[in-house]
């Protein structure tokens, strides 16, 4: 890969929230000073050494811009999601990701990332891995359910949960979302693992939570305080 090589980050943002109970999508939704997605598209563009593109819900685009003049933000830009997550991330990936050499995706709803957690994803991608994600051990005890209502515990020793960004090698990436879409797609390391791109893994971080449930935002505003 060259030295310098061509970075792209795509920030989805096109989800719903219907988890989150409010009238905005979480990602849009007040975090101490500004919206959880501006906390991620920021720490990207101090840290990602790349360029920094968002996707995000046609019916959102004027709120965007809207929140954009409220908090004096300058919005990267946008293209529209799908009807899922695969859908949009494939779109981001053929509007603006038909050069790029490294490629990371990361969730729009996980404001908390780190320039050390992005750096340590593409310097492995540039070292010669070809799809790494972050994962941090898992510490609840595990079971696997059954319809027939049975279930059994699992050894949490060998799982761990997974976090964006997630990166790539472009070239994989692309290939990878030509493919059609499955229901066993869960992440987009699952796609790139459907053609064979073997899946590598460095830490993650547990401040990079998800914003799912509004007592997130309560969390992710204690390690604002106390950690960044």
């Amino acid at each position: 890969m060259n030295e310098l090589p061509e970075i792209l980050h795509i920030v989805v943002a096109a989800g719903s929230g219907s988890r989150f109970g409010s009238d905005l999508p979480k990602q849009f939704c007040r975090l101490g000073d500004r919206p959880v997605v501006m906390h991620a598209i920021e720490t990207l563009r101090a840290h990602g050494r790349g360029r920094v593109v968002l996707v995000i819900s046609q019916t959102m685009q004027d709120t965007w811009y809207t929140l954009c003049a409220e908090y004096n933000f300058e919005s990267p830009e946008l293209t529209y999601g799908g009807a899922t997550r695969w859908q949009s991330v494939r779109n981001a990936v053929e509007h603006f990701g038909s050069t790029a050499d490294i490629i990371t995706i990361h969730d729009g709803a996980r404001p908390l990332l780190s320039g050390q957690l992005i750096r340590r994803l593409t310097d492995a991608v540039q070292s010669g891995c070809k799809a790494v994600v972050p994962a941090i051990p898992v510490t609840d005890s595990l079971r696997v359910t059954s319809k027939d209502g049975s279930n059994h515990a699992i050894d949490r020793s060998s799982t761990v949960a997974v976090q964006t960004p997630q990166a790539f090698d472009g070239a994989l990436l692309r290939h990878a979302y030509l493919q059609p879409e499955s229901a066993s797609f869960t992440d987009d390391a699952s796609v790139v693992e459907s053609i064979g791109g073997k899946i590598d893994i460095v830490d993650g971080e547990t401040s990079n939570i998800k914003i799912t449930h509004p007592l997130d935002i309560a969390v992710a505003e204690l390690f604002i305080k106390t950690s960044f």
